[in-house]
């Protein structure tokens, strides 16, 4: 298939590698007018040995050709990312969204009322040290799912994104796996982002409360929003993260290191901003959220 990717960081070159190794043609969409990028690329077994990918860049006619678009820049980049798009792409292009949070959805509706619309979240890892290397340093499930009627019948792209890296499921509800890795994002992301620690950090005593008490909150609003879970199914779930991430930085630890601004808004603030609807209190979610907010002012004042 024809595929343009928007946003080249971490999760979208890998992505991009792993489609171009299954004879995808694969351009990158980037933020400045390049027009090729070789990519050095490690895989997951074998983090010394590296394969160069070269990719084109920016072609307008590419994207009118494009029969996949995807979006993997952070959640508040979305509607920048997706709007100077809008004149190449034809009405059948599947537009397929990335990114860790939840909040972006009705935006993109808006801007695309006659694509289908695909969201897709993962939890495979990857580590970008320089603008032109990559490694592929966890494998994780990735979930991709319908927003809009015009997706519902396009399962087969789970089985394309499968094929490329596995595993990849349709889910009839995305909103679930969605939200089960929000839960996963409010706990890991704000605390590794604070303390400056690996995700494996997470392990000491001296979390374990804090833990505790943001996967009750998540827990409250995931029930009151439809999907039915516990403070504990939702605590092992982040503990197995923890085990399988350990020695990973989360993307928020990794947004503070570097002065950038986070995805907290789409993570614990979208939380807070829910629970507020439902009338329940969120302290622990709320001063989290507060607190990522005043380090990104100290940086963008």
């Amino acid at each position: 298939m024809n595929i343009t990717l928007v946003g080249a960081g971490a999760i979208g070159t890998l992505w991009a590698i792993k489609l171009t190794q299954q004879q995808h043609n694969v351009q990158l969409w980037t933020r400045d007018s390049t027009a090729e990028i070789t990519v050095h690329f490690s895989e997951l077994n074998s983090p010394t040995i590296t394969t160069d990918y070269i990719f084109s860049c920016n072609d307008s006619h590419d994207l009118t050709t494009s029969e996949v678009v995807i979006i993997t820049v952070k959640a508040f980049q979305v509607t920048a990312a997706l709007t100077p798009l809008l004149p190449y792409l034809t009405p059948d292009c599947i537009v397929v969204i990335m990114h860790n949070g939840i909040g972006s959805q009705q935006q993109v509706q808006q801007l695309l009322p006659h694509n289908p619309i695909i969201y897709a979240t993962t939890s495979q890892a990857a580590f970008k040290p320089t603008q032109t290397t990559i490694q592929h340093t966890g494998l994780g499930q990735t979930s991709l799912g319908a927003i809009n009627d015009y997706a519902q019948s396009l399962s087969h792209i789970a089985t394309l994104f499968d094929v490329a890296l596995a595993p990849t499921q349709w889910q009839a509800n995305i909103y679930q796996p969605l939200w089960q890795k929000l839960a996963i994002n409010c706990a890991i992301n704000p605390l590794t982002a604070i303390h400056q620690c690996c995700n494996g950090d997470l392990t000491q005593a001296c979390y374990q409360s804090q833990l505790d008490s943001i996967c009750l909150e998540v827990a409250l609003i995931m029930t009151a929003e439809g999907f039915v879970t516990t403070q504990q199914q939702l605590r092992h779930q982040v503990d197995n993260v923890i085990k399988a991430t350990a020695n990973n930085y989360s993307s928020m630890n990794r947004d503070i290191f570097h002065h950038r601004l986070t995805e907290i808004d789409y993570i614990n603030g979208y939380l807070v901003q829910q629970a507020q609807r439902h009338n329940i209190d969120t302290p622990i979610n709320y001063q989290l959220w507060q607190a990522i907010k005043h380090m990104e002012s100290l940086d963008h004042a």
